[in-house]
Parts: structure tokens; C-alpha cells; sequence
């Protein structure tokens, strides 16, 4: 019996990007599949600051490799960020942080089922 490279028996990643612009989040919702792995890349496309603050997200999720302390992902304008992440189910609230952008309607869900 043949065995396949290690590399080609890993599972593929799943991917989930999030465009933050000024002001909304994109897509929204987002969706994820519950206890599956995920790389989570976030793209500031505006020319200021934003963040990606779920608290109650990543504090369920189990974090593999990235950082979002205190549940929040600070990003410069044009930066991105990628966390691999394994997600708890459940629905979360996210928004930006910044002064008044969830006010101008940068808020959304993460539902993971």
C-alpha cells in the first residue's frame, strides 16, 4: 500500500476573510463552522484605524496561532492580521471599538453553528 506525502493527507484549511472599510465589516454576517479550524484573516482596506472586538468570540474559541487580547484585534489603515482559530458555536456579537464607528453601523454577528 502506497502511503501520500504528509503534507497531501493534512486537511485543507478553511479560510474566512473580513474586510473592515469605513463603516462596516464585510461579509455580514459572518459565518463559521462550529469546532472546525480556521484561519481568520482581517483587511483593513480604509486609510485609518479599526478593529475586529468580539470578546465573547475569541474568549470561546481555542486560539492557535495570532493574538486578539481582551478579545479585540487592533488594525492600522491598510493592515492585516490573521489568527488560526478553532470556533466555539453560538452567535457574537463584533464591532469596532474606535470612537462612534459602532454608532455609524460598524457592529455585525458571527454566527457559528
Amino acid at each position: 500500500m502506497k502511503q501520500q506525502p504528509l503534507a497531501a493527507a493534512a486537511a485543507p484549511v478553511a479560510t474566512a476573510t473580513v474586510t473592515l472599510t469605513s463603516y462596516r465589516f464585510t461579509p455580514g454576517p459572518i459565518y463559521l463552522a462550529g469546532g472546525v479550524p480556521v484561519r481568520l484573516i482581517l483587511v483593513n482596506r480604509a486609510g485609518k484605524s479599526h478593529d475586529f472586538t468580539a470578546e465573547k468570540f475569541f474568549r470561546s474559541a481555542r486560539i492557535l496561532t495570532g493574538r486578539a487580547p481582551n478579545g479585540k484585534v487592533s488594525l492600522e489603515g491598510g493592515e492585516s492580521k490573521v489568527i488560526d482559530l478553532i470556533p466555539a458555536r453560538g452567535t457574537y456579537k463584533v464591532h469596532c471599538g474606535q470612537f462612534g464607528h459602532t454608532m455609524l453601523g460598524m457592529s455585525s454577528m458571527i454566527i457559528v453553528s
